[in-house]
Protein backbone atom coordinates (compact mmCIF):
# COMPACT_ATOMS: atom_id res chain seq x y z
CA UNK A 1 0.00 0.00 0.00
CA UNK A 2 1.72 3.12 -0.86
CA UNK A 3 0.65 6.43 1.31
CA UNK A 4 1.83 9.81 0.64
CA UNK A 5 2.28 12.24 3.43
CA UNK A 6 3.61 15.63 4.07
CA UNK A 7 7.81 15.44 4.77
CA UNK A 8 10.01 15.64 5.90
CA UNK A 9 10.57 12.80 8.84
CA UNK A 10 9.85 13.38 12.17
CA UNK A 11 6.63 15.50 11.97
CA UNK A 12 3.13 15.16 13.21
CA UNK A 13 2.46 14.00 9.58
CA UNK A 14 4.94 10.63 10.19
CA UNK A 15 3.51 10.28 13.81
CA UNK A 16 -0.36 9.93 11.95
CA UNK A 17 1.45 7.30 9.48
CA UNK A 18 3.16 5.12 12.15
CA UNK A 19 -0.37 5.34 14.49
CA UNK A 20 -1.80 3.52 10.68
CA UNK A 21 0.80 1.35 10.76
CA UNK A 22 -0.18 0.04 13.60
CA UNK A 23 -3.32 -1.29 12.02
CA UNK A 24 -2.51 -2.05 8.49
CA UNK A 25 0.24 -3.87 6.92
CA UNK A 26 2.54 -3.54 3.89
CA UNK A 27 2.27 0.50 4.31
CA UNK A 28 5.30 2.06 1.84
CA UNK A 29 5.60 5.69 2.47
CA UNK A 30 6.04 8.57 0.21
CA UNK A 31 7.17 12.02 1.43
CA UNK A 32 6.24 15.26 -0.42
CA UNK A 33 7.18 18.92 0.55
CA UNK A 34 4.59 20.66 0.37
CA UNK A 35 0.36 19.93 1.08
CA UNK A 36 -0.55 20.49 -2.47
CA UNK A 37 2.52 18.03 -3.51
CA UNK A 38 0.56 15.64 -0.91
CA UNK A 39 -2.24 16.33 -2.16
CA UNK A 40 -1.53 15.66 -5.73
CA UNK A 41 0.36 12.26 -5.21
CA UNK A 42 -2.96 10.40 -4.59
CA UNK A 43 -3.21 10.06 -8.62
CA UNK A 44 -0.58 7.66 -8.48
CA UNK A 45 -0.96 6.52 -4.64
CA UNK A 46 -3.26 4.19 -2.77
CA UNK A 47 -3.99 6.77 -0.49
CA UNK A 48 -2.69 10.14 1.33
CA UNK A 49 -2.46 11.07 4.91
CA UNK A 50 -3.11 14.96 5.43
CA UNK A 51 -4.24 17.30 8.26
CA UNK A 52 -7.94 18.44 8.40
CA UNK A 53 -8.28 20.11 11.68
CA UNK A 54 -6.36 21.59 15.02
CA UNK A 55 -7.58 22.20 17.85
CA UNK A 56 -6.21 25.54 18.12
CA UNK A 57 -5.79 26.43 14.70
CA UNK A 58 -9.31 25.23 13.10
CA UNK A 59 -9.49 23.52 9.85
CA UNK A 60 -7.18 23.13 7.14
CA UNK A 61 -8.04 25.05 4.22
CA UNK A 62 -6.03 23.62 1.35
CA UNK A 63 -7.55 20.06 2.36
CA UNK A 64 -11.08 21.09 2.15
CA UNK A 65 -10.97 22.54 -0.70
CA UNK A 66 -9.03 19.45 -2.27
CA UNK A 67 -12.40 17.37 -0.96
CA UNK A 68 -14.68 19.62 -2.63
CA UNK A 69 -12.99 19.75 -5.92
CA UNK A 70 -11.61 15.84 -6.69
CA UNK A 71 -13.15 12.75 -6.67
CA UNK A 72 -12.09 11.21 -3.20
CA UNK A 73 -13.07 10.45 0.30
CA UNK A 74 -11.70 10.64 3.59
CA UNK A 75 -11.92 7.08 5.28
CA UNK A 76 -10.33 7.47 8.33
CA UNK A 77 -9.13 9.61 11.02
CA UNK A 78 -6.44 9.98 13.19
CA UNK A 79 -6.01 12.10 16.47
CA UNK A 80 -2.14 12.99 16.87
CA UNK A 81 -1.64 14.98 20.32
CA UNK A 82 0.42 18.05 19.50
CA UNK A 83 2.57 19.57 21.65
CA UNK A 84 5.82 22.02 21.40
CA UNK A 85 8.58 22.58 23.26
CA UNK A 86 10.67 25.90 23.35
CA UNK A 87 14.28 25.08 23.05
CA UNK A 88 17.55 26.90 23.50
CA UNK A 89 21.37 27.34 23.96
CA UNK A 90 21.29 29.82 26.22
CA UNK A 91 18.86 31.39 28.91
CA UNK A 92 15.87 33.42 28.26
CA UNK A 93 16.96 36.52 28.39
CA UNK A 94 19.08 35.97 26.04
CA UNK A 95 17.39 34.21 22.91
CA UNK A 96 17.86 37.04 20.00
CA UNK A 97 16.65 34.24 17.44
CA UNK A 98 13.64 31.61 17.35
CA UNK A 99 12.94 29.44 14.66
CA UNK A 100 9.28 28.10 14.10
CA UNK A 101 7.47 26.58 11.71
CA UNK A 102 4.79 28.80 10.22
CA UNK A 103 1.89 26.26 11.71
CA UNK A 104 4.12 25.99 14.49
CA UNK A 105 3.73 29.52 15.42
CA UNK A 106 -0.12 29.82 15.47
CA UNK A 107 -0.26 27.11 18.25
CA UNK A 108 2.12 28.94 20.64
CA UNK A 109 0.80 32.30 20.03
CA UNK A 110 0.69 33.33 23.80
CA UNK A 111 4.11 32.48 24.34
CA UNK A 112 5.40 34.27 20.93
CA UNK A 113 3.32 37.44 21.64
CA UNK A 114 5.42 37.34 25.97
CA UNK A 115 8.60 37.95 23.67
CA UNK A 116 10.51 41.30 23.21
CA UNK A 117 13.93 42.20 20.99
CA UNK A 118 13.86 38.73 19.53
CA UNK A 119 13.23 38.22 16.12
CA UNK A 120 11.12 34.76 14.59
CA UNK A 121 12.08 33.05 12.09
CA UNK A 122 9.74 31.01 10.19
CA UNK A 123 10.91 27.58 8.80
CA UNK A 124 8.67 25.17 6.02
CA UNK A 125 8.74 22.37 8.60
CA UNK A 126 9.56 21.73 12.48
CA UNK A 127 12.39 19.38 11.41
CA UNK A 128 13.75 22.05 9.60
CA UNK A 129 13.22 24.08 13.01
CA UNK A 130 15.37 21.44 14.87
CA UNK A 131 18.23 21.47 12.22
CA UNK A 132 18.87 25.43 11.93
CA UNK A 133 18.77 25.22 15.72
CA UNK A 134 20.96 22.29 15.69
CA UNK A 135 23.67 23.26 13.07
CA UNK A 136 23.11 26.98 12.28
CA UNK A 137 25.35 29.63 13.56
CA UNK A 138 23.21 31.66 14.58
CA UNK A 139 20.50 29.33 16.42
CA UNK A 140 19.84 30.99 20.20
CA UNK A 141 16.47 28.58 20.17
CA UNK A 142 13.72 26.75 18.11
CA UNK A 143 10.00 26.02 18.80
CA UNK A 144 9.57 22.06 17.91
CA UNK A 145 7.62 19.52 18.81
CA UNK A 146 7.97 17.96 22.04
CA UNK A 147 8.96 14.22 20.18
CA UNK A 148 11.96 16.14 19.00
CA UNK A 149 13.55 17.49 21.98
CA UNK A 150 17.29 16.45 21.70
CA UNK A 151 18.43 15.48 24.92
CA UNK A 152 20.31 17.80 27.35
CA UNK A 153 19.39 21.14 25.84
CA UNK A 154 17.12 23.50 27.49
CA UNK A 155 13.52 23.29 27.10
CA UNK A 156 9.98 24.81 28.22
CA UNK A 157 6.27 23.42 27.16
CA UNK A 158 5.07 26.85 25.10
CA UNK A 159 1.71 25.75 23.55
CA UNK A 160 -1.02 27.40 24.31
CA UNK A 161 -3.13 24.35 25.27
CA UNK A 162 -2.16 21.25 27.12
CA UNK A 163 -5.44 19.73 24.91
CA UNK A 164 -3.63 20.37 21.47
CA UNK A 165 -4.88 17.70 18.86
CA UNK A 166 -4.24 17.49 15.16
CA UNK A 167 -7.14 15.73 13.16
CA UNK A 168 -5.15 13.88 10.20
CA UNK A 169 -7.48 11.74 7.58
CA UNK A 170 -6.68 8.91 5.27
CA UNK A 171 -7.95 10.09 1.43
CA UNK A 172 -8.35 7.92 -0.93
CA UNK A 173 -9.97 7.59 -4.19
CA UNK A 174 -12.94 4.89 -3.34
CA UNK A 175 -15.71 5.00 -0.52
CA UNK A 176 -15.67 2.28 2.27
CA UNK A 177 -18.07 1.28 3.73
CA UNK A 178 -17.51 0.50 7.58
CA UNK A 179 -20.03 -0.89 10.36
CA UNK A 180 -19.09 1.02 13.39
CA UNK A 181 -21.34 1.78 15.91
CA UNK A 182 -20.65 5.38 15.35
CA UNK A 183 -19.57 7.35 12.17
CA UNK A 184 -18.44 10.65 11.31
CA UNK A 185 -19.81 12.40 8.12
CA UNK A 186 -17.97 15.11 6.12
CA UNK A 187 -20.14 16.21 3.42
CA UNK A 188 -20.52 19.44 1.38
CA UNK A 189 -23.69 21.39 0.11
CA UNK A 190 -24.31 22.94 -2.78
CA UNK A 191 -26.82 25.10 -3.31
CA UNK A 192 -28.86 25.24 -7.16
CA UNK A 193 -29.75 28.94 -6.18
CA UNK A 194 -28.63 31.91 -3.99
CA UNK A 195 -31.72 33.80 -1.42
CA UNK A 196 -32.66 34.77 1.78
CA UNK A 197 -33.07 32.33 4.71
CA UNK A 198 -30.74 29.74 2.50
CA UNK A 199 -28.69 28.76 5.34
CA UNK A 200 -31.96 28.68 7.79
CA UNK A 201 -33.47 26.17 5.19
CA UNK A 202 -30.26 23.92 5.28
CA UNK A 203 -30.22 23.65 8.56
CA UNK A 204 -33.60 23.06 9.31
CA UNK A 205 -33.38 20.03 7.00
CA UNK A 206 -30.73 18.70 9.15
CA UNK A 207 -33.02 19.54 12.36
CA UNK A 208 -35.99 18.18 10.86
CA UNK A 209 -33.56 14.53 10.61
CA UNK A 210 -32.46 14.55 14.23
CA UNK A 211 -28.74 15.60 13.03
CA UNK A 212 -26.53 17.29 15.13
CA UNK A 213 -23.97 19.12 13.28
CA UNK A 214 -20.45 19.08 14.63
CA UNK A 215 -19.17 21.62 12.39
CA UNK A 216 -20.53 23.88 9.72
CA UNK A 217 -18.52 26.65 7.87
CA UNK A 218 -18.87 28.33 4.00
CA UNK A 219 -15.98 27.70 1.28
CA UNK A 220 -16.01 29.87 -1.86
CA UNK A 221 -17.17 28.19 -5.41
CA UNK A 222 -14.38 30.41 -6.55
CA UNK A 223 -16.58 31.35 -10.06
CA UNK A 224 -18.55 34.28 -8.59
CA UNK A 225 -18.11 36.89 -5.80
CA UNK A 226 -20.60 35.46 -2.87
CA UNK A 227 -21.19 32.43 -3.98
CA UNK A 228 -20.19 29.24 -1.32
CA UNK A 229 -20.36 25.83 -0.51
CA UNK A 230 -21.05 25.09 3.25
CA UNK A 231 -18.60 22.02 4.67
CA UNK A 232 -20.75 20.43 7.06
CA UNK A 233 -19.75 17.39 9.80
CA UNK A 234 -21.72 15.75 11.92
CA UNK A 235 -21.68 12.38 14.01
CA UNK A 236 -23.96 9.55 12.84
CA UNK A 237 -25.10 5.47 14.01
CA UNK A 238 -24.77 2.63 12.23
CA UNK A 239 -27.83 3.13 9.85
CA UNK A 240 -25.55 5.87 8.54
CA UNK A 241 -26.02 5.20 4.60
CA UNK A 242 -29.84 5.06 4.81
CA UNK A 243 -29.89 7.99 6.78
CA UNK A 244 -27.66 9.61 3.86
CA UNK A 245 -30.17 8.49 0.98
CA UNK A 246 -32.81 9.91 2.65
CA UNK A 247 -30.97 13.36 3.29
CA UNK A 248 -30.00 13.20 -0.14
CA UNK A 249 -33.45 12.18 -1.48
CA UNK A 250 -34.69 15.13 0.79
CA UNK A 251 -32.53 18.05 -0.63
CA UNK A 252 -32.41 16.74 -4.13
CA UNK A 253 -34.36 19.58 -5.55
CA UNK A 254 -32.50 22.44 -4.23
CA UNK A 255 -29.21 21.76 -2.94
CA UNK A 256 -26.55 19.33 -4.76
CA UNK A 257 -24.95 16.70 -1.66
CA UNK A 258 -21.28 15.29 -2.36
CA UNK A 259 -19.95 13.31 0.19
CA UNK A 260 -16.76 13.34 1.46
CA UNK A 261 -16.26 10.54 4.12
CA UNK A 262 -18.08 8.09 5.89
CA UNK A 263 -15.70 6.81 8.37
CA UNK A 264 -15.55 5.47 11.65
CA UNK A 265 -15.57 8.23 14.72
CA UNK A 266 -12.31 8.44 17.34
Amino acid sequence: MKIGILGPKGTFSEVALNTYKEKHDNVEAFYYQTLEETTESLAQLDKIIVPIENTLEGYVQQILDFLISSNSYIEEEILVYVQFELISKVEHKDISNIFVQFATKGQCQDYIKSLSNTDLTLTPSNSTSLDLFLNGQDSDAAIVPTHLVPKDVNHQNVTDSKNNFTRFVVISKNQIKTNAREHKVSLVVIPTIDRPGLLYDILSIFKSQDINLTSIMSRPQKNYMGKYFFYIEFIAGNHVYDDINQLVELTKEQYTIKILGIYPKQ
